[in-house]
C-alpha cells in the first residue's frame, strides 16, 4: 500500500520537467498551469466520492483499479507527443491518483489492530512524504539522463510492483 500510495507525490518530479515539457511540445510557458490544473483539480475533486466507492465495493478493488489507470495513464503520458493528448492523459492520471489517495489511509488502517492505528497512520504518512521529497531528486537526475517522459515512466515499475504486492495482503 506504502509503495502505490508514493505513486502520487511522485508527481513532484514533473515540477523540474515543466521547462522541458513545454519546450518539447512547443507551448508558451503559460500553459505550464494547465499541466498541474487537469491533474490536481482532477484527483481532489474525485477524492471523496472514490472513497465512497471503496466503502460501497472494497478498498483493495478501487486502490487495485487506480494503480491500473496510473500505469495506462503514464505509459500513455510517457509516449504523447501532442500537448492536448498529454492533457487528457494527466487527467486520467488524475483519476488513479484518486483512487489511490481516496482508500488507501483506511486499508493501511485496516491491516493493524485497533491499538496500533496511529502506527498505521503515521507509516501511511511517512510513505506518502517520502515520495514528494523523493520526486524532485529523481525528477532532476532523470531529466539529465533522458528526457521530460522520464518522470512518468519511471513510476510504471513502482505501480506494478505494488500491484503484484497487493496479492499477499487480505482483502
Amino acid at each position: 500500500i506504502g509503495i502505490g500510495v508514493m505513486i502520487g507525490p511522485l508527481d513532484t518530479s514533473v515540477n523540474i520537467a515543466f521547462p522541458h515539457i513545454i519546450a518539447d511540445l512547443n507551448q508558451p510557458m503559460t500553459m505550464i498551469q494547465w499541466l498541474v490544473t487537469c491533474y490536481v483539480l482532477t484527483y481532489a475533486s474525485l477524492i471523496l466520492i472514490f472513497g465512497k466507492l471503496g466503502d460501497l465495493y472494497g478498498q483493495h478493488k478501487i486502490f487495485c483499479i487506480g494503480l491500473v489507470i496510473s500505469i495506462f495513464a503514464l505509459l500513455l503520458i510517457s509516449v504523447t507527443n501532442s500537448f492536448n493528448t498529454l492533457l487528457f492523459f494527466r487527467f486520467l492520471q488524475g483519476i488513479g491518483t484518486g483512487l489511490l489517495t481516496s482508500v488507501a489511509p483506511a486499508m493501511m488502517i485496516s491491516l493493524y489492530p485497533e491499538k496500533n492505528r496511529a502506527y498505521a497512520v503515521g507509516l501511511f504518512t511517512l510513505f506518502f512524504a517520502i515520495g514528494g521529497l523523493l520526486g524532485p531528486i529523481i525528477g532532476g537526475i532523470l531529466i539529465d539522463l533522458f528526457d521530460w517522459r522520464a518522470v512518468f515512466w519511471f513510476r510504471i515499475p513502482i505501480a506494478i510492483s505494488s500491484l503484484i504486492l497487493l496479492f499477499l495482503i487480505p482483502e
